[in-house]
Parts: C-alpha cells; structure tokens; sequence
C-alpha cells in the first residue's frame, strides 16, 4: 500500500500507518505465541507454575513492546522531497540534503533461498560532500519506491534550449524498433508437445491399468507413472500458456514519434499517457509499462533471453527520452 502525503511544493513519501499497525500487531502475535510455548520449556522444572506465567508474560510485553517501538521509530523511515531539498529520517531525527549538491540513486536488492525468491529490500544511495550513504527503506512497496525514484532521480531528458537544435538530435536516433519473439513461440511449442506426451503417457497407461489382470502383473508398478505423468504434463501446459501469452502481448514493432507511440497497429498519444515505466536495460527481462490516464495500462515485454529489440533496448530508452523530453515526469524507471 501507498501512502503519499502531498502538500504545496513536498511529497511525503513513508509507509501507510495502517500498514505498519497491522504488520507489528501480526509480527507481536506470533512471538509471543512462541514465547507461550518456547520459555516454558527452558525454565527449571522445579519453578512454580505462577512464576513461570509472570516470566512468560513479562517476556511476551518485551516482545511486543520491542515490536511496536521498532515498527513504529526504527523502521518508519519517511522521505519528504522538496524542490530544494530532501529530508530524510525517522520522527524524532531527520538529515537534509540539498538537491542542489546531492546525488540519488537506488539499490534493490532480491533475496533467493534454494532459488526461491524470499523477499527484496530497497535502499537509496546518497552522494554528498564526496560520501556515500545508503539508506534502507523498510517496508517500502514497488510502487512507492518507483515514484520516489522518479522525483529524486527522473531519467526525463531536459528539454533543450533550442528547439532547432533538440531535433537534429531527435533526427540521428532511430524511431522504429523491430522485436522478434520467436524463441518464446518456440519454447512454448516444445512445453506444449511435451504436456501432449505426458498427457498421452497417463491416458495409456490409465487405460493398461483398466484391463484384467494388469494389476497383478509385472508391469502394475507403471500404475505410478499416471499421477507422476498428469501432474508433469499440467506443469508443462502451464508453462506453455505463459510462454505464448508473452509471444502475443509482444508487439512486432514499436515505432517512437514526437506526439505518441506506436506498437504495431495501436497509436497512444503521449497526452492520453499518465506515465510510461521502463525497466532498467541491467535486468534480465525488459518491459514498458503503459499507464494511461483514467483508462486501463498495458505492459509489454520488449527484452529477454527469448525476446530480441532492434536496434537495442539502451536505444529504445535514448530514443523515449529525447523524444518525450518535452514533458518532463512522463517516462520513469520500473524498479522490480
């Protein structure tokens, strides 16, 4: 959830009070839960039954105090941006930098365990009087982190003082830009064939296990293979699905002009755009995101290890910019 305080000339940006209640009630709930059952177990034996109920309790306050005053103070981390300066701080102790002199940039960070995603943590970077800070930001959801990135550091090209000038530059960059999804098609063919063989493999031997005698023969063990089979040929179809979704929302073309942008047949006048995210060229998967005011957005895959851009996405990015440069808060990073 998104909590954006916005008053003349400042955002606030921090989390939804709301949200950092329900998340210490939750997290003060489960500890001392465990502590209802954990320190019992630790405690000597010989102890009477009311003082251990006065040290689980007296434990279980800790724990919740702890929490709150954590959720509260030590996470509740709160940027206020300002046109000439930022402030940045828990309530009680705030640092001011002055965006004159001060540089931003993000760090986001994804956590695995076994190749699991586990969470992300995002942090800003500040540089200042030749110093680096980072500065992590608990709690912070995508959303919000990706519009606080885009009023400290706007990839929006400034708009230049000569017109004249700002279009020979426009004019040495290209404007129309091929994409070619055919290895995803062709992933999601073989993930397709292979669910029909799995599937084929199930019926089979669902069949086999139907005739007289089957079970009580040698080959009953095969029996196993059905479950196995069915649910393999489910995942691989999945699979599929996903892979020719991605092929079809995959525009052919995307054309780049002054007043709008074009993917293949559809025309989307910048004016009738609220913000267009792009994700960083670094990441593995590149994707524009099209919000459009007070209508339904869009999001297109434009980059993968399956989904080519030429020319390339960096001058798919320099393209946008030079083109939109005309209005600034129009184009943002989409930081995953």
């Amino acid at each position: 959830m998104t909590h954006v305080s916005v008053a003349p000339a400042e955002r606030v940006f921090r989390r939804h009070p709301l949200r950092i209640a329900l998340g210490a009630l939750v997290l003060s709930a489960v500890l001392s839960t465990a502590a209802l059952f954990i320190i019992p177990v630790l405690l000597p034996r010989t102890m009477n039954i009311s003082t251990r109920g006065q040290i689980v309790l007296a434990a279980a306050i800790a724990l919740t105090v702890a929490v709150w005053v954590g959720a509260f103070w030590l996470r509740n981390i709160r940027v206020i941006v300002r046109p000439d300066t930022v402030e940045i701080g828990r309530p009680g102790g705030t640092q001011s930098y002055p965006r004159a002199t001060t540089a931003f940039r993000s760090k986001v960070t994804e956590h695995r365990t076994n190749g699991l995603r586990t969470g992300t943590t995002r942090a800003l970077v500040v540089w200042t009087d030749g110093r680096e800070t980072l500065i992590d930001l608990p709690g912070y959801s995508r959303t919000m982190f990706n519009e606080l990135m885009a009023e400290l550091a706007p990839i929006a090209q400034p708009p230049a003082a000569d017109p004249v000038t700002a279009a020979r530059e426009r004019a040495k960059l290209p404007t129309t830009f091929r994409l070619d999804a055919a290895a995803e098609r062709r992933v999601g063919r073989g993930s397709l064939i292979t669910a029909i063989v799995l599937f084929a493999v199930a019926a089979v031997v669902g069949v086999l296990a139907l005739s007289p005698g089957f079970l009580e023969g040698e080959l009953s063990a095969l029996v196993l293979l059905i479950p196995l089979a069915a649910v393999a040929a489910i995942g691989f179809a999945i699979g599929a699905a996903l892979r020719y979704r991605t092929a079809r929302s995959t525009p052919s073309q995307i054309a780049i002009g002054h007043l709008s942008i074009r993917l293949d047949e559809t025309e989307l006048p910048y004016a009738q755009l609220s913000r267009i995210w792009l994700t960083p060229p670094a990441y593995p998967v590149q994707r524009i995101r099209l919000d459009r005011a007070g209508g339904r957005g869009m999001t297109v895959i434009v980059g993968s290890t399956r989904v080519t851009m030429t020319p390339s996405y960096e001058e798919f990015l320099q393209a946008l910019r030079s083109e939109t440069a005309h209005l600034p808060g129009l184009i943002s990073l989409d930081l995953e």
